[in-house]
Parts: structure tokens; C-alpha cells; sequence
């Protein structure tokens, strides 16, 4: 109500505009003056303004939130971290645990804090901290031959290093940051499993739920898998040879149900 007697106050005023600062003037020698009673207004509003525009800068010049440690599953390794294409994600130090171990435990808060001090102050280099509960992931630690816990790995310049110092935050953060390039790193990066290893593996799932109360046809089953494992080679020429097999059957089998369709129409238009 205010604001609306201000502005009749204003509009009934018959002098020019270019003399209003003259009138404001005037009315600031009245003590009841609607110019007394809408000056003590606009601090107010002011004040609103200034302290939404400072929330509103406080919170863009917020510092960017610090990453976490990344869970890594079978199916993620290798898209994420790309350990043996390339590495272009970044440099990544990988604990292989498992939830029972006592020392995977002990090193947890460790590794929180040693990622936080990475990204505070090496945010530039790409150091990556990530995690994998081998107890479930267990072809990604089956890929690395983790045979105990914690295995820590550190992929960084297209190899891979294995990290056996001491589990301190000092210890680990000199590694990843310097110290792993006088190290020796493996010979090689184990390959991520290939889609026809990966068709194999689900096409192997079901097939196992299909024959679950068969033994022969399971006993089959782990034979193939075992040729599959150990001779991936001969399974695949195994699996080609069954296809061209196969092929050739169903070729043979449509010429002769060609010709058998062929004789039959010409018996017929003899008959007639």
C-alpha cells in the first residue's frame, strides 16, 4: 500500500518531471511524509537483494565437489579404465579386495583420504582411485590373477605396475604421482575378454539352465568350456566348422525339397 500511495502522490503532482528531486526535497522536511514512511522501505529491500545476489555468488565460487572412489565391476573395467586399449581415460590405481579381508578394512579410509589428497592437489595428472570386490567381479579378477587381498595395480602410461610398498598415504601417493616411473612395470596387460568370448559366456548361461538336470549334456558343456579356456583357437575353427557344416545342411536340404516340389507339379500337370 505503500508503493501505491507513493505513485498517486507522484502522478497528482502538476509539476514537471525534471523538478521532482526539488519536490522529494521538500517532503523530506515533513516528518509524516509518504517520501519518511517509503525511505525506511527501501534499505530493506535493498538488503534482500544484496544478500540473494551473495548467496547466488557463494554458491558458483563453491570449490567443484572432490570424486570418489569408483567401483569397478566385469563389465565396466575395461570401458573405464581402457587398461589394455589405450588408456585414455586417465591413469587409474586399482584395489582388489574382498569385504571379509581385515587388511582391506584397514586400508578403506586410507584410500578415501589418499584419493581426496590427489584430487586436491594432482587434479591436472588424471589420477583415478577405483575399487573392485573380487568376491563378485570375479572375471575381471580372474583376468589379473588376483590371488590375494587387497592386489593393488596402477595403470598409468599404457602399462600396468604392481604396487607392493607400504599401504601408507605418503607411500602410495609418491607412487602414483612419481615413483612409478622408475619401477618396473609387468610385461604385459592382460586383453579384456573379446564379444565372442562375451557371446560365449552368456550363450554358455543359458545353456546351463537349459541342461541343469542333464549330466551328459552337462559333462559336454564343461569339455567345450575347458577347449574354450585353453585353446581358443581350436574352439573357434570347432565353432566355424559347425557353422560351414551346418550351412551346406540346409543348402542340400532346400534343393531337395526343390526338386521333390518340381517332380510333384510335373506329375500333376501329366494326370490332368
Amino acid at each position: 500500500m505503500v508503493s501505491v500511495r507513493y505513485r498517486i502522490v507522484v502522478a497528482a503532482d502538476p509539476r514537471p518531471t525534471a523538478t521532482y528531486d526539488t519536490y522529494f526535497s521538500a517532503l523530506c522536511h515533513q516528518p509524516h511524509s509518504v517520501y519518511h514512511r517509503h525511505r525506511s522501505f527501501i534499505p530493506a529491500k535493498m538488503r534482500a537483494i544484496v544478500f540473494v545476489t551473495a548467496c547466488i555468488a557463494l554458491l558458483f565460487s563453491t570449490p567443484p565437489t572432490i570424486a570418489k572412489v569408483i567401483d569397478l565391476t566385469d563389465a565396466t573395467f575395461e570401458h573405464q579404465t581402457q587398461a589394455s586399449t589405450g588408456q585414455t581415460t586417465g591413469k587409474w590405481f586399482v584395489k582388489f579386495m574382498a569385504p571379509w579381508c581385515g587388511h582391506c578394512k584397514t586400508l578403506a579410509p586410507i584410500w578415501e583420504d589418499l584419493d581426496e589428497r590427489l584430487q586436491e592437489n594432482n587434479s591436472q595428472d588424471g589420477i583415478l582411485l577405483a575399487k573392485v570386490d573380487a568376491t563378485k567381479e570375479v572375471e575381471v579378477a580372474k583376468r589379473f590373477k588376483v590371488q590375494s587381498y587387497p592386489t593393488l595395480k596402477y595403470f598409468a602410461d599404457r602399462k600396468m605396475y604392481n604396487y607392493r610398498g607400504a599401504r601408507t598415504i605418503d607411500a602410495m601417493y609418491a607412487f602414483v604421482t612419481e615413483g612409478y616411473k622408475s619401477a618396473v612395470a609387468e610385461d604385459s596387460i592382460p586383453p579384456a575378454p573379446s564379444m565372442f568370448e562375451i557371446k560365449m559366456k552368456a550363450l554358455r548361461q543359458k545353456f546351463e539352465e537349459l541342461t541343469s538336470n542333464n549330466k551328459h549334456l552337462t559333462y559336454l558343456l564343461d569339455d567345450f568350456d575347458h577347449i574354450l579356456s585353453m585353446r581358443k583357437n581350436a574352439a573357434t575353427a570347432l565353432l566355424a566348422m559347425g557353422a560351414f557344416i551346418g550351412f551346406w545342411f540346409g543348402v542340400i536340404a532346400m534343393l531337395l525339397m526343390g526338386s521333390d516340389g518340381a517332380e510333384s507339379k510335373s506329375k500333376k500337370k501329366k494326370k490332368d
